[in-house]
């Protein structure tokens, strides 16, 4: 039974039907508090998640990139506005963990997007979470799985600097008309042994004038706001290692056109 609602749901998001939420839930759903920016960093980002169609964050630890994105698209979810949510990852930097793991795919890749779904859970409970990751609604899978699927309604992509060139373009190609994409990654902490497909994207667009379709922000350690020690530890490791802005010194700052989901969805 629970396999033919996930198909019925999936034929459903496929033609386009919009999620019905049941009249009980309409007050739970208007009650929803806003997001609040806490500095000028996340003002941008709120902006630019309800704004354009992909937008890409290139920021340390701390920021708010996690809260950001996936508070932003679980308020969608919640209300009704968007009828899936995909997270995924690249698979580098998990070693052999992965398959060590017991369970299925989903129950090994859960420990690695806990940043995300802990801030679904924090704005919603467990129990809304619980019935959207049961009834296919949210979905985690490996960066190297989305070959092959479509982006209908929200797809944030964590760690993107792990990323390979051809995952980038592969991800980027699946965002449908109507889709969004929210990339978070930090160059700083690269941990492939070639380019990583974050940077190959900045040049690429650049290169080949395709800023209309996409949105970048860069923060840097000045917009931390998980604490203080949190920030002195970032800017200590900036001191040891080099200029806080070294990261993103050579890479072009992209700012396309708003692409207007109140279009689409209405009135955030």
């Amino acid at each position: 039974m629970a396999s033919e609602r996930k198909v019925t749901r999936a034929k459903k998001q496929v033609a386009g039907d919009v999620r019905k939420i049941k009249p009980k839930f309409e007050e739970e759903r208007k009650s929803i508090a806003p997001i609040q920016a806490k500095n000028d960093f996340q003002r941008k980002v709120l902006k630019a998640l309800n704004n354009a169609q992909i937008v890409v964050l290139l920021a340390p630890a701390g920021v708010g990139k996690s809260l950001l994105t996936m508070g932003t698209a679980s308020d969608w979810y919640v209300k009704g506005f968007v009828n899936k949510i995909l997270i995924t990852r690249p698979a580098v930097g998990m070693g052999k963990t992965l398959g060590l793991l017991k369970g299925d795919l989903a129950s090994k890749f859960t420990p690695y997007l806990m940043p995300l779904i802990e801030v679904f859970i924090d704005r919603h409970g467990r129990g809304k979470y619980d019935t959207a990751l049961n009834s296919g609604d949210l979905e985690m899978i490996p960066l190297e799985y989305i070959r092959g699927r479509n982006i209908n309604d929200v797809c944030i992509m964590d760690e993107a600097q792990n990323s390979t060139k051809e995952e980038m373009f592969s991800i980027i190609t699946r965002v449908t008309e109507k889709g969004r994409l929210f990339i978070i990654g930090d160059p700083t902490q690269n941990d492939l042994k070639q380019e990583s497909g974050l940077v190959w994207l900045m040049d690429f667009v650049a290169k080949h004038n395709l800023q209309e379709h996409i949105e970048v922000i860069t923060a840097t350690s000045d917009d931390i706001v998980r604490g203080g020690m949190c920030k002195s530890f970032v800017k200590a490791m900036e001191r040891e290692s080099g200029s806080k802005t070294s990261a993103f010194a050579n890479l072009p700052i992209i700012y396309g056109d708003q692409w207007h989901i109140e279009q689409e969805l209405g009135s955030l």
